[in-house]
């Protein structure tokens, strides 16, 4: 079992400073941001026109034996709790390259052995690349199935278009990938919504799946 856990965090993209220096300052070295637009649930928000804010998506990689407490000081400097001041969450890693988790576990305490976690996991992150342009029939679907907001990223396929052809389809290289973070119990039918709306078979020719969430904070 890895003893990293991947964290995410999407924020405003001013606070990409704090984040960092509060990373930095835990001996987090390994962080990694994209540009990324944020989807509002507010109704007040799209019938002003502001439905979408810029968003920065920041990753990383830590020991499993300091999730808690960074997760806490988020909590208190950044003030992940309060409505509108973005996510983090935390995912589990089923296996990385070894040389890699010993320099994220740098130190004999990172390194200990972590019990497996008994912990019931609530949330998942469901992802759905489609082709650019139908994000918001993505979140359309979504919003139709009760999620609440949700990121966008812009992304590109590497597809190889020749084959593609061949088997009788049109790859779009410029895609959308519209992440969902969603209570476990709700997020099938979520999926389920996206994937009638947008689906492989669809004009929007999208893939959707999920990923397990550990710990999770912020609206």
């Amino acid at each position: 079992m890895s003893k990293v856990k991947c964290m995410c965090a999407v924020i405003d993209r001013p606070k990409h400073r704090q984040m960092h220096d509060l990373l930095k300052r835990n001996g987090i070295e390994y962080t990694y941001a994209t540009l990324a637009l944020g989807t509002a649930g507010s109704e007040l928000l799209d019938y002003l026109g502001i439905g979408e804010s810029d968003k920065l998506l920041m990753f990383c990689f830590l020991p499993k034996t300091k999730e808690q407490k960074i997760l806490a000081q988020f909590a208190a400097e950044i003030h992940i709790r309060k409505p509108g001041h973005g996510i983090v969450f935390t995912m589990p890693l089923a296996s990385m390259n070894y040389r890699f988790q010993q320099r994220v576990c740098h130190t004999e305490e990172d390194a200990q052995e972590v019990p497996m976690e008994k912990c019931k996991r609530e949330y998942e992150l469901i992802a759905a690349i489609v082709d650019h342009g139908y994000k918001d029939a993505v979140m359309d679907a979504a919003r139709a199935a009760d999620a609440t907001g949700g990121t966008v990223l812009h992304a590109r396929s590497y597809h190889d278009e020749s084959r593609a052809h061949l088997l009788g389809f049109k790859v779009q290289k410029e895609k959308d990938v519209v992440i969902i973070l969603s209570r476990r119990d709700s997020a099938r039918q979520i999926m389920k919504a996206i994937n009638e709306a947008c689906g492989f078979d669809s004009e929007a020719n999208g893939i959707v799946f999920s990923l397990p969430v550990d710990h999770f904070m912020g609206m």
